[in-house]
C-alpha cells in the first residue's frame, strides 16, 4: 500500500450515497503524485518506464516516431516505489525512415507532417539511461528491438514487460491491456500517447495484485532476475502448428531475425525438451536453448 495515491480527489468528495460499495464503482482519472512513499534509509535505485510509438506494429518494417522515458526512484529491499522523477522525464518525436500508416496515425495522432525534420538528441537519451537499474515497457517485446535500432544504450540495461511477467489471468484479470487494467483498478488516462501510456504503466506498477497481495512491481522484479530459455522448435512439421499453439508457443514471422519458427521461453528447458522430442518430433533431436536473462530478454539481441 502506497502512502500516497495517483488520484486528485477522493472517493468522499466525489460521491456521498448510502448504497454499498460492491454495487458500483468509481473511475477516476489518472494523476501521477510526485512521491508513492517517504524515503527511508533503505539503499535506493533508479528505474524507467519506456513507451514507444511507431509507423506501425512491424519490428522488421516500422519506426520509432515517439519515445518517452518517465525515471523513478525505489527501494532495493522492499520494492517500494518512492519518487516519481517528472523533472527528469523525456519526451521527443523523430521523422521515421517509412512513412506513418494510416491505422497508427489514427490511433496515435501523429501524423507525418508532425514528425517532418524532428529529431532525438542520443545524448540526451544516454544521459537518462545512464546508471539506470531496470527499464520497463508494458510490452517490452515490441519496445525493446525498436528502440535498441536506434540507441545502443538500451541494449547494456536490465528489462522487464508488465505485459508478460504477470499471469494476469491468474489474479482474476480477462485483459492484459494497459487501458483495462487501469479501469480495473479504478483509473483511466488518455491513451496512444507515449508518456501518457508511461505514467499509466507507472501507476500499474504501484497497485497491489488482488490474488498474491505484492505489488506488480515486486513481482515483476522477482520474474525479472531469474534466468529462462529460449527454446525454437526449428523445422516443427507444419500438423504440429495447433499443438505448439496450445502448449504457449508463439510464431516469429518471416520478416524478423531468424524468424518463420515457433518458439517459447522456459524455466524448465529440460521438460521443454523432452516435450518436444516426444510430441512434436517423435524423435530425439538437437533443440538449440539460449540463456536468456533481464540484460538481454525482449531483445532481437537473443535471436543472433
Amino acid at each position: 500500500m502506497n502512502k500516497y495515491t495517483h488520484y486528485k480527489n477522493a472517493i468522499s468528495q466525489i460521491i456521498n450515497t448510502e448504497v454499498d460499495q460492491s454495487d458500483w464503482k468509481l473511475i477516476r482519472k489518472l494523476h501521477l503524485p510526485k512521491k508513492y512513499n517517504e524515503a527511508s534509509s533503505e539503499e535506493t535505485k533508479k528505474g524507467i518506464v519506456i513507451d514507444v510509438e511507431a509507423t506501425g506494429l512491424s519490428i522488421g518494417h516500422d519506426d520509432v516516431i515517439q519515445l518517452a522515458l518517465l525515471p523513478f526512484d525505489y527501494e532495493v529491499t522492499s520494492g517500494r516505489i518512492i519518487n516519481i522523477n517528472k523533472d527528469q522525464a523525456f519526451n521527443g518525436m523523430r521523422e521515421p525512415r517509412v512513412p506513418i500508416s494510416e491505422e497508427a496515425s489514427l490511433i496515435t495522432g501523429i501524423t507525418n507532417e508532425m514528425v517532418l525534420n524532428k529529431k532525438i538528441d542520443s545524448k540526451s537519451v544516454e544521459a537518462i539511461i545512464e546508471n539506470t537499474d531496470l527499464v520497463i515497457a508494458h510490452n517490452a517485446a515490441y519496445d525493446r528491438p525498436m528502440v535498441e535500432q536506434h540507441w545502443d544504450c538500451f541494449k547494456t540495461v536490465s528489462w522487464a514487460c508488465t505485459f508478460r511477467s504477470i499471469n494476469w489471468l491468474k489474479e482474476g484479470f480477462s485483459s492484459a491491456k494497459l487501458e483495462l487494467l487501469g479501469l480495473n483498478y479504478g483509473w483511466f488516462y488518455e491513451g496512444h500517447d507515449a508518456f501518457n501510456d508511461c505514467e499509466a504503466c507507472l501507476a500499474l506498477l504501484s497497485e497491489t495484485l488482488p490474488k498474491r497481495n505484492e505489488t506488480v512491481f515486486s513481482v515483476l522484479r522477482e520474474y525479472a532476475i531469474k534466468p529462462t530459455y529460449l527454446i525454437k522448435a526449428i523445422d516443427a512439421p507444419y500438423d504440429k502448428r495447433t499443438l505448439l499453439r496450445r502448449k504457449g508457443y508463439r510464431w516469429r514471422p518471416a520478416d524478423q531475425l531468424n524468424g518463420k519458427v515457433w518458439w517459447t521461453e522456459t524455466d524448465d528447458y529440460i521438460e521443454e525438451i523432452n516435450w518436444l522430442n516426444k510430441e512434436i518430433y517423435k524423435r530425439k533431436i538437437n533443440i538449440p536453448i539460449k540463456k536468456i536473462t533481464a540484460l538481454n530478454r525482449y531483445s532481437d539481441r537473443i535471436w543472433e
